[in-house]
């Protein structure tokens, strides 16, 4: 009887080994590693035979998991001389992939230095370490004058709770200091929806039984602290929020009603323009001035029309264009008094 639970154990032993083993090369090769079989077999003090059953455990269950569109083989490299994980599915970010998302990340200066880091540091692990080497290159002066934005506020756990809150229809207790206010104000509100515009993250949300004909508007890192409320708002599929709708009518992120404005583009950029004003649509041109109008939401997009200067010429409505000539005048007043 001893003799046989000796056995046993050993079994067992043998057993957790080869799955430690397994596991191990495993998530090597995932993170891009090359995996040589005779230095494997002296790292476990087995024969090179033993790793190659491991690496055909390994094939055996990458075959299977192809079977649910994860597409990975292990392959032999001659560069190399040694295995590695090559993926073979267009669903997995690739070497320009993760240079193109890099690139963006590192323009939009959302993050802060710590939460930037990880986000790249991340990112760079669903390459191989060769091509992840080529991109740290790529990307390191960008990387070393990254200059994130004032605040300094950590924003990813914030941002995944209240896009939770949206998702759910909860109501969110929050304090919020507005732009140069010394005092916080306390709301209850009905998250909406999240939105990225020049160089921050937003939140979008009606304030709690107050009747506005649009949505409030905050800076998610001025919201000094919040709390998920356990009670739920309810609103019909049809007015749900549409964040990609909004975005594409709201300039800086001032809200408002819906404004269609008319106006007269003579500048170098057409092009420019239609892709500031998603909703914008061209009425006529005769090849030097073209006649535009768009739809967007609140007078933020005064500050845009006026950074056209001379190019542009507002026409409607009235209201919006005696607006813009009241501007425009108070613009040259300090440049003539």
């Amino acid at each position: 009887m001893s003799k046989q639970v000796g056995v046993c154990k050993m079994a067992n032993s043998n057993t957790q080994l080869k799955t430690h083993r397994v596991l191990s090369l495993f998530k090597r090769l995932a993170s891009g590693e090359i995996i040589q079989k005779s230095v494997e077999a002296e790292r476990f003090h087995v024969t090179e035979k033993s790793i190659q059953r491991d690496l055909d455990d390994i094939r055996e269950y990458l075959a299977e998991e192809q079977i649910e569109g994860k597409c990975c083989e292990v392959i032999w490299s001659p560069t190399h001389k040694g295995y590695t994980l090559v993926n073979i599915s267009k669903t997995w970010l690739e070497k320009h992939d993760v240079l193109a998302i890099a690139k963006v990340l590192l323009e939009s200066r959302a993050f802060c230095m710590s939460e930037m880091d990880s986000l790249l540091d991340k990112l760079l692990l669903q390459v191989s370490p060769e091509e992840r080497q080529h991109i740290q290159k790529i990307i390191s002066n960008e990387k070393f004058h990254y200059a994130p934005v004032k605040h300094g506020k950590e924003l990813i756990h914030n941002l995944w709770i209240l896009s939770e809150a949206v998702r759910e229809q909860r109501q969110v207790r929050l304090n919020y200091k507005k732009e140069n206010d010394d005092q916080y104000i306390q709301r209850i509100v009905e998250p909406q929806g999240i939105i990225f515009s020049e160089y921050y993250f937003y939140l979008i949300a009606c304030i709690h039984g107050a009747k506005y004909e649009f949505p409030a508007i905050y800076r998610i890192d001025r919201i000094q602290d919040m709390v998920i409320l356990s009670e739920h708002f309810s609103i019909s599929y049809c007015n749900r929020f549409e964040e990609g709708e909004f975005r594409k009518r709201v300039q800086f992120m001032h809200s408002g009603p819906l404004l269609r404005i008319k106006f007269k583009y003579w500048g170098k950029s057409l092009d420019a323009v239609m892709d500031r004003l998603p909703t914008a649509r061209v009425v006529e041109s005769d090849g030097k001035v073209t006649l535009l109008e768009a739809e967007v939401f609140g007078k933020g997009i005064k500050m845009w029309l006026l950074s056209q200067a001379e190019c542009l010429e507002v026409l409607g409505p009235a209201e919006f264009r005696e607006e813009m000539k009241w501007s425009v005048g108070k613009m040259l007043s300090q440049y003539t008094r």
